[in-house]
């Protein structure tokens, strides 16, 4: 795989990833890399760069009652944030454990549309199922890389995880149970696969 970013002595791929963090993690030089590096950094407290927000992407994220709202919640803060960075020209957008205050169906759009627009997404985090939105997986503990690897290679490794702190996301140990009972042959990353194997 092609690096886009070197810090630290972590290597981040040219692939969408998710950075899964233990609390104790200092996200601010990272931050600072990746601001001085020309990336777009959204986090719950920095101010972003604003730039005006045109009502079609109000639309395609079906959030136009945010357009003329007078009093915003810290969650309308960070959905203008990064509405209004997806209006700027750069390439990668860096997400500092600010996606888990927002809904699945914003994600959901988020990601879709970074897609569309060949854009590169990182996302630092410390809840695991925020692992299961991308496709690659990068584990930090006391800044040092632990394992790293697809999100279904890196999400078999319960022992490592549960060692640093992490539960597997739910799906992950529901189907891992229906398959030590036979229910299910392989382990399921999507609620959606899980349910229409199970009601077949």
């Amino acid at each position: 795989m092609q690096e886009l970013f070197n810090l630290n002595n972590k290597t981040l791929y040219d692939i969408d990833t998710t950075v899964l963090i233990t609390s104790s993690f200092n996200m601010t030089e990272d931050a600072i890399y990746f601001i001085n590096n020309k990336a777009v950094v959204i986090t719950k407290d920095r101010t972003n760069d604003f730039y005006e927000i045109p009502n079609e992407l109000y639309e395609l994220f079906e959030e136009e009652d945010l357009q003329n709202k007078k009093e915003l919640t810290l969650i309308d803060e960070i959905k203008k944030k990064i509405l209004s960075s997806l209006n700027s020209n750069q390439k990668v957008f860096v997400f500092m454990n600010v996606l888990t205050y927002l809904d699945k169906p914003f994600k959901e759009k988020l990601i879709r549309y970074l897609k569309l627009t060949n854009k590169k997404m990182i996302n630092y985090t410390t809840e695991i199922e925020e692992t299961l939105f991308l496709d690659y997986i990068t584990v930090i503990y006391d800044n040092k890389v632990i394992m790293e690897g697809l999100k279904e290679q890196v999400l078999q490794e319960e022992k490592i995880l549960k060692k640093l702190g992490f539960h597997l996301p739910f799906i992950v140990e529901l189907s891992n149970g229906l398959k030590y009972y036979g229910l299910v042959n392989k382990v399921y990353f999507k609620n959606e696969d899980l349910v229409n194997v199970l009601w077949k």
